[in-house]
């Protein structure tokens, strides 16, 4: 097996102490955004970190694997259609329809000119999907949004809020577990 759990331990584990460090009211926003996807703007967002959308158990099996102590059987249930991708789609049900806001990477999947997008995958840590072996697929969140969303640096870190869908999505890239309808995209400021 080769190592792509540690990676996705390590940005599960960096990015779950990530807070918000301030009013998000004084961020300045890359893009906020509402229209046909119905994310009501006065809903308060509730934080979430990647570890959020692990169900109960799966971060352990995670560790198991990678320490080589887990049962030969638990190998096959963490495969995806997808030999680099290692994972499950098992998810957290009581995260679907939830307002939420995360902090992560953002990768746009119809880069368009001037540096918009409307879809992204939104990652736990720099680099995934493109330079790594992409995380579990319940560690990625495919976002869509009504607007472009204007980026200028992909290794930037942002905070997304949106609402949390469970939806399975396959991309080019890497599957996706969760998917989310976008109402900003802000710097991250942690």
């Amino acid at each position: 097996m080769r190592k792509i759990i540690p990676l996705t331990l390590m940005a599960l584990l960096a990015l779950t102490a990530c807070s918000p460090a301030g009013d998000s009211a004084s961020e300045q926003p890359v893009a906020d955004v509402e229209g046909d996807l119905l994310v009501d703007p006065a809903a308060e967002a509730e934080l979430l970190n990647w570890r959020d959308l692990l169900p109960e158990g799966e971060l352990e099996m995670l560790l198991a694997l990678e320490e080589g102590t887990a049962p030969p059987t638990l190998m096959s249930q963490f495969q995806t259609r997808r030999d680099e991708q290692m994972g499950t789609f098992n998810v957290v049900e009581e995260l679907d329809g939830l307002v939420v806001r995360m902090p992560g990477y953002i990768l746009p999947l119809d880069y368009a000119e001037r540096g918009q997008a409307r879809e992204f995958l939104f990652l736990p840590y720099h680099g995934a999907c493109i330079h790594y072996p992409p995380p579990p697929p319940n560690q990625i969140v495919y976002l869509r949004s009504a607007e472009p969303v204007s980026f200028s640096q992909l290794w930037e870190p942002v905070w997304v809020e949106g609402r949390m869908e469970i939806q399975r999505v396959e991309t080019d890239l890497a599957d996706a577990a969760y998917a989310m309808a976008v109402r900003s995209v802000r710097p991250y400021d942690g």
